[in-house]
């Protein structure tokens, strides 16, 4: 697999294992009594400090235990006010690039920092995922490809669930350019197992349709579609299924040739439907013009039935219906009274990615906690603990 290198990786790569150990040192409670020393049994956490030696202090009791984690790091676009930028005026990063990289650290570009900083961060964050976990990391084009080839490299390529454009500019961006850029991205990763994630989005049409069951709406066809869809690729998957007509129905393509079902008889839904023609729901529709199979021109094709409203074809990756940057800004001036955060993320968006993981019982964590974004959604849900950490002194 090819791999980025940098100015500094070869100081970097196992840094997070030289990192010590520190001790989180509760501080105070918060809740519906306000301010006070009391333990109220929350396992909600706002850990102030570095999150380097934050992510480190976590590893003893949550190791593999974090069900989703968002971040929203600094996009590195060299106007940021954060403590790695450009300028690196921070001493504290000034002596740790001093400390870890060496000399090199003075020759080092912006890109360089960005990519030592963010490297020892995402390892010690694979490591706190769960193995069924799920990890969201927003990000602008100035670093998209770098982040996603050490992304690649920390949690493999094979893991990597989708690079989604995310519409954060409803007029199209600032930037008084010929091509105004509107959008952000958000990387998604797993560990391997996608057994928890839920693949349908809460939100679908109505159910206008009806049977001897009850209200339903028509799903997808239960013929696969797209590449690899040839009978030679499943042949276990080619079956006959019985029409309303009492005939034998098979997977055959639009134009004329074998394919396979999505199902295998073993499956809940396709065992139901051997059982019961009426559990599909059944179409006549024609092969493409010219085409005659068996001297027909058309044929019953089974769709599902979606019953439950809540169940859809799987979610979008193209995420322009969960609020903008601004709509996050008002929520932010609502909350303080003015903007005290200059790129807040809408509190739809994260609500959406941590309901993407199906364990409501989760425990939720983000690294770059800048506004609370992240623990806002988590209070909304009612059902996850949250772990917030953040370096900033405001």
């Amino acid at each position: 697999m090819p791999e980025l290198n940098w100015v500094g990786k070869d100081k970097v790569i196992t840094h997070h294992l030289d990192v010590p150990y520190r001790v989180l040192d509760r501080q105070y409670s918060y809740d519906e009594h306000g301010q006070h020393d009391g333990d109220n049994g929350s396992q909600n956490m706002i850990i102030h400090g570095d999150n380097l030696e934050a992510l480190k202090a976590l590893l003893p009791k949550y190791e593999g235990k974090v069900d989703c984690i968002y971040i929203d790091p600094p996009y590195n676009t060299g106007n940021e006010g954060w403590i790695y930028n450009d300028a690196v005026n921070d001493p504290r990063i000034k002596k740790w690039l001093g400390e870890v990289v060496g000399k090199e650290g003075e020759d080092l570009s912006r890109h360089d920092k960005w990519l030592c900083m963010m490297y020892p961060r995402l390892r010690l964050l694979h490591r706190l995922l769960a193995r069924n976990g799920l990890i969201a990391v927003s990000i602008s084009d100035t670093e998209l490809s770098n982040l996603g080839c050490i992304m690649d490299e920390i949690f493999g390529p094979a893991n990597r669930l989708a690079c989604a454009p995310v519409r954060s500019e409803p007029s199209g961006g600032k930037d008084k350019t010929a091509l105004r850029t509107g959008h952000e991205y958000i990387l998604f990763y797993t560990k391997g197992d996608q057994s928890s994630l839920v693949k349908e989005e809460k939100t679908t049409g109505k159910l206008d349709l009806k049977d001897s069951k009850g209200p339903y709406r028509k799903g997808r066809e239960l013929r696969k579609w797209g590449a690899t869809s040839d009978r030679s690729d499943r042949p276990t998957l080619w079956f006959p299924i019985t029409a309303p007509n009492g005939g034998e129905v098979f997977p055959i393509k639009n134009d004329g040739s074998d394919g396979y079902w999505r199902w295998s008889p073993a499956h809940a839904g396709m065992s139901e439907l051997l059982d019961n023609p009426e559990a599909a729901h059944w179409e006549k529709t024609s092969y493409d013009p010219g085409v005659v199979v068996d001297g027909e021109t058309e044929r019953w094709v089974p769709y599902e039935k979606i019953r439950d409203v809540k169940k859809s074809f799987g979610w979008n990756t193209w995420l322009d219906g969960y609020g903008t940057n601004a709509d996050a800004t008002a929520v932010i001036k609502a909350i303080f009274g003015n903007k005290k955060f200059d790129t807040p993320k809408p509190l739809s968006l994260i609500e959406w990615i941590i309901a993407l993981h199906g364990n409501t019982d989760g425990i939720v964590l983000d690294s770059f906690a800048g506004s609370g974004t992240t623990a806002h959604a988590v209070l909304n849900s009612n059902m996850y603990d949250a772990t917030q950490i953040e370096n900033s002194s405001s």
